[in-house]
């Protein structure tokens, strides 16, 4: 199993500011001699009184050294990705400059030049923004049809739902907010999908996002699945305190550490009402051909409604 390691933005630091001017890349140019990267206006002031790197002193050009530089939009996309609120003051900044200096024509300029870009169109999520997902059943059957098959959308059941998330949000949280709305039992594991593919649980809806290229054209399309998930039967004593669950003649162990648990055990999980929606323990079918488990949908279970979720000093929290 691949391992994770998470890291903080300021251990990146190094990689993603200027050492002329000590701020985060803005317009970032590149160096073609030895590919150090500053801010354009930074290293363009620099060179009218140098030719020789910043950084390593490695000559850029004998008499024009302006021609060995080159504009780094890559680099300029990955540094206002991962530095939260960047865009949008850089963006602001630029407009009031304009305005204070009205004489300065900018009209050659492109538009994030002038600072008229906005954050839909940059493609840039920040991590307090509000996105729109929706989250139905997962269709294993749907995966053999055929392209050129024509749905009849009038029989075809509605079972997508609707929320209006944190970009900070993880897939964790909307697990735990699945198994809270539909009483899942711990015995059985839920798998946050993208098309068909799962997504791990560290995952942010803004990852998910940037990942997989999502362009606001449409709420962001999660899907979702039920598998039955015991851990295998230590052979020594379970620790005080760790709750056994019989279940199809083995033994699942919620010892307490990760995994999925109810939500009124963990202190850090968000704050869901009480449901009424039918418990899927009267309606679990197991299939002898698959390992999935089938469970209501979420439009089997009521009609549609609106949900938001919103980030609290303690977690996430959920109102209906």
């Amino acid at each position: 199993m691949h391992r994770t390691t998470k890291i903080k933005i300021t251990e990146l630091n190094p990689h993603l500011m200027c050492v002329l001017c000590g701020g985060y890349f803005i317009d970032a140019t590149t160096i073609v001699e030895c590919l150090h990267s500053f801010c354009k206006m930074c290293i363009v002031c620099y060179l009218e009184t140098s030719k020789f790197c910043p950084i390593c002193d490695v000559q850029i050009h004998k008499t024009k050294p302006l021609l060995n530089i080159r504009s780094d939009k890559t680099l300029q996309d990955i540094v206002y990705r991962l530095v939260p609120g960047l865009f949008k003051d850089e963006m602001k900044r630029r407009r009031d400059f304009y305005v204070a200096h009205p004489s300065l024509d900018a009209g050659n300029g492109s538009n994030e030049e002038r600072g008229e870009v906005a954050d839909e169109e940059k493609r840039i999520i920040a991590d307090n923004e509000i996105i729109s997902l929706s989250i139905e059943f997962f269709h294993q059957s749907k995966l053999g049809k055929e392209d050129g098959e024509v749905k009849d959308m009038k029989t075809e059941m509605i079972d997508k739902r609707y929320l209006q998330c944190p970009a900070a949000m993880t897939i964790m949280h909307l697990r735990k907010f699945l198994r809270s709305k539909m009483d899942i039992p711990c015995t059985y594991q839920i798998e946050v999908m993208y098309e068909d593919e799962p997504l791990t649980d560290y995952y942010t809806l803004m990852d998910i996002a940037h990942i997989y290229t999502w362009r606001r054209n449409g709420p962001l399309p999660l899907k979702y699945r039920v598998r039955t998930g015991c851990k295998k039967m230590k052979m020594s004593s379970p620790r005080s305190g760790a709750k056994t669950t019989q279940h199809a003649g083995g033994v699942c162990y919620d010892s307490g550490t990760g995994g999925d648990k109810h939500l009124n055990n963990d202190p850090a999980a968000p704050s869901i009402s009480s449901s009424s929606l039918p418990s899927p323990n009267h309606r679990i079918v197991h299939s002898s051909s698959s390992s999935l488990t089938h469970f209501p949908h979420l439009s089997s279970i009521g009609t549609s409604t609106n949900v938001e979720m919103s980030r609290s000093n303690n977690g996430s929290a959920v109102k209906w």
